[in-house]
């Protein structure tokens, strides 16, 4: 069986502790090092596990990244601060996957992308809804000779409670941080060059409309090959996280509903009770954060190319900025 790869990871919040849990029981992972500011919190998960795993502040980072035990680094910290970690650890030569998204800006991840091919690094953003498997199986049928031409995407992308203000003022706002999901998974899907956007965005929370951001947006995309695309996307739905997918075809349609938690309905003499839906991220995506993982070791053993090119990536972010320029002036925007 081939060595284990080594990986450290940066920042140990709710992803972060996804992505380790899944590195532990990884047969072809040895998590080396965990970088978190917040240093008991890392040494109590490390023992909680009872793990050989380094933990260090980003102080350390020179360490680690100089440790030759560790071939790759998976960064799951801030979005404003991807772009040094990300450089340095291409500098010291190791393959990077990091969460979405790689910069705030284009130049800067332009910039990132050009430093992995000069490093000959891969570079991965965590697009992880491209490895949901029951996203995968309606793009793979669009793609496949089953349902004809492909007409029309709706994507529903509903989080049941906002994020921290804390987080809202650096994540680039709500298009940045969170339709660039829906918006990389529609031209993935569509599997055509975007070619215009119109955008409109409100505000219902005083607080993140003084942040000068939206909670609630809607998304019209047209594509190259005429689909279209809507996006119906919120901070908030007291109902719970609300991800659903429909694709209309020449010959038919495919859609994914909402994962429920738990398989039980219970009928009674005057209603019928259904299991409601999930109410995390976490729960809702845990296979295709599991999947993504292992795509990016199957990178780094030379099983896969790269799934989430640079394209890929700085066409979701061209499109995120196209969002924000429409919803602000009020107009169609050509991508």
């Amino acid at each position: 069986m081939a060595s284990k790869i080594g990986v450290a990871l940066i920042g140990l919040g709710r992803i972060g502790q996804i992505h380790a849990k899944h590195m532990i029981i990884s047969p072809r992972i040895s998590l080396k090092w965990i970088v978190e500011n917040e240093l008991p919190n890392a040494e109590q998960w490390v023992s909680q596990y009872d793990l050989k795993t380094r933990c260090t502040t980003s102080d350390g980072l020179g360490r680690v990244l100089s440790d030759s035990e560790t071939q790759a680094v998976v960064i799951c910290t801030p979005s404003d601060t991807h772009e040094t970690l990300i450089q340095r650890a291409l500098h010291a030569g190791k393959s990077v996957m990091c969460e979405k998204p790689i910069t705030t800006d284009l130049e800067t991840t332009q910039k990132c992308f050009e430093l992995a091919e000069s490093m000959n690094k891969p570079l991965l953003c965590a697009f992880n809804r491209r490895f949901d498997p029951s996203f995968r199986k309606v793009r793979d049928a669009v793609h496949g000779s089953c349902y004809g031409t492909l007409r029309n995407i709706r994507i529903t992308s509903r989080d049941q409670t906002p994020p921290p203000i804390s987080y809202i003022q650096s994540s680039g706002g709500i298009f940045s941080d969170s339709t660039i999901h829906d918006l990389d998974m529609s031209t993935w899907i569509s599997g055509s060059r975007p070619v215009s956007v119109y955008a409109k965005g409100v505000a219902f929370d005083p607080e993140i409309r003084r942040c000068g951001d939206y909670d609630q947006v809607f998304v019209a995309i047209e594509y190259e090959n005429c689909a279209l695309s809507i996006i119906d996307n919120g901070r908030m739905a007291a109902y719970g996280y609300d991800q659903r997918l429909e694709v209309l075809c020449e010959s038919g349609m495919l859609s994914v509903e909402n994962k429920v938690t738990n398989l039980t309905t219970e009928h009674g003499r005057d209603v019928t009770s259904v299991p409601r839906i999930d109410t995390q991220f976490t729960s809702r995506y845990m296979d295709a954060y599991w999947e993504e993982l292992q795509h990016f070791i199957d990178i780094l053993q030379g099983k896969q190319a790269n799934l989430v090119t640079k394209d890929d990536t700085l066409t979701a972010m061209r499109l995120a900025e196209a969002c924000k320029v429409s919803a602000k002036s009020g107009s169609r925007v050509t991508v």
